[in-house]
């Protein structure tokens, strides 16, 4: 059975009237389509499906942005001293806001809440961070705290990389020994598969039924691998450029990237 990688660019930032713009980040969803975030003379804005909003709630410059669900989507910034999680509606309107910890390194949202992993300068740092990945509500409580709450977790040294999976479940593909980590909100429990040592270090995931996709292990020139979850023969896919972030089951596509260009990206691996 082979499988093909195929390519949609769903956005292109173009610089105005000699204004250079920059991707600065980028969220997609079939149901409720492109949100992304723009710089322009070192200013962020928000563009939701090719519509600019005002965002005024926060002075920092935004840096990533996720939907919540088709009337509200999450802006959060690096700023990690103050607030720096937003729940914000489509006119723009801050609903609510609240500290997510320092040196974040992913956010993925579910019904179940706001999943945010960290960098190794977060785990070993202060706060709420030092769990190496947390479960917030809407409204920034805490729901669930990996290193606390899980029994007996794998540690988390920096979370590489983090996907939503089917439920209430997280994947997350953490550093050092880089076990591929089911986690059940719900149940509070976890699962670990093992993963063959080509794949370590690969910076993002995407989970869909038995099959397990890897961007960019280290030393591989940013290809990608199909492995079934659990076993230890990874398939090359191939390669792609730019950066990438691992879509829901739920979606078409496995992935988005955002490339040099200043190009917005959907993946998909077609059987």
């Amino acid at each position: 059975m082979s499988q093909t990688l195929t390519k949609e660019v769903i956005y292109t930032a173009s610089s105005q009237l000699g204004e250079e713009v920059e991707i600065v980040d980028a969220d997609w969803k079939d149901k409720y389509g492109l949100a992304v975030i723009l710089r322009r003379h070192k200013k962020t804005f928000v563009q939701l499906n090719g519509v600019e909003i005002t965002v005024s709630f926060t002075a920092y410059k935004l840096s990533m942005i996720r939907w919540i669900d088709d009337n509200h989507f999450l802006a959060a910034t690096y700023e990690s001293d103050k607030k720096n999680m937003f729940i914000v509606d489509l006119s723009g309107q801050l609903l609510h806001s609240f500290n997510g910890g320092e040196a974040f390194e992913e956010i993925v949202v579910g019904k179940e809440g706001i999943w945010v992993s960290y960098f190794d300068e977060g785990v070993f740092g202060n706060g709420i961070s030092t769990e190496g990945l947390v479960l917030f509500d809407m409204t920034g409580n805490i729901l669930l705290r990996y290193h606390s709450d899980l029994l007996n977790p794998n540690a988390i040294a920096d979370c590489y990389a983090l996907c939503k999976g089917r439920g209430t479940t997280a994947w997350i593909f953490p550093y050092t020994d880089f076990p591929l980590i089911e986690i059940n909100s719900q149940e509070r429990t976890s699962r670990t598969y093992p993963v063959p040592e080509l794949l370590h270090g690969a910076k993002a995931l995407c989970i869909r039924g038995k099959d397990a996709y890897f961007f960019d292990p280290y030393n591989s020139n940013q290809k990608m691998y199909q492995l079934k979850i659990g076993t230890q023969k990874p398939l090359l896919l191939g390669s792609v450029q730019g950066v990438l972030r691992g879509l829901g089951p739920s979606e078409t596509n496995h992935f988005l990237s955002i490339s040099k260009n200043q190009e917005v990206a959907l993946y998909q691996v077609m059987i």
